[in-house]
């Protein structure tokens, strides 16, 4: 028998597509490189860039997330296309640094999001509401 060539779903490599030994059929294969085309989420190692366009995201779009009330809920939006965009934008995250929007009530998008130190985030922040 001979073994099936065919593209996986990144539609660069051809390696053997993997065939059933129960039913004879092939398989749908996936090499892993669409997953990993900027080397920012291999597994567990997750990149801090990686893990703050994650973050940022779930924040706005999961309704189950503990932050969701104070970023999707309130109409914030996240509206990168990708991590590469994401990471076009920003560059590596320095040290002490962490994702910032620089307008409080805009959205996650190019021109509105910047690293900052938790001192330079305290000018951004919302006012507190005093509990009555």
């Amino acid at each position: 028998m001979e073994t099936e060539i065919k593209l996986c779903e990144c539609g660069k490599c051809g390696l053997p597509a993997p065939i059933s030994k129960r039913t004879g059929q092939t398989r749908r294969f996936v090499c892993g490189h669409n997953s990993r085309t900027h080397n920012h989420s291999r597994g567990r190692n997750k990149t801090p860039e990686y893990r703050s366009f994650g973050s940022a995201k779930d924040r706005c779009t999961n309704p189950n997330n503990v932050r969701f009330a104070d970023y999707g809920g309130r109409g914030i939006k996240f509206l990168f296309d990708s991590f590469e965009q994401f990471f076009a934008e920003l560059g590596p995250r320095p040290k002490g640094k962490t994702l910032d929007r620089i307008e409080n009530d805009g959205n996650y998008e190019p021109g509105n999001v910047q690293w900052a130190t938790p001192t330079e985030q305290l000018a951004h922040r919302r006012p507190y509401k005093k509990a009555a």
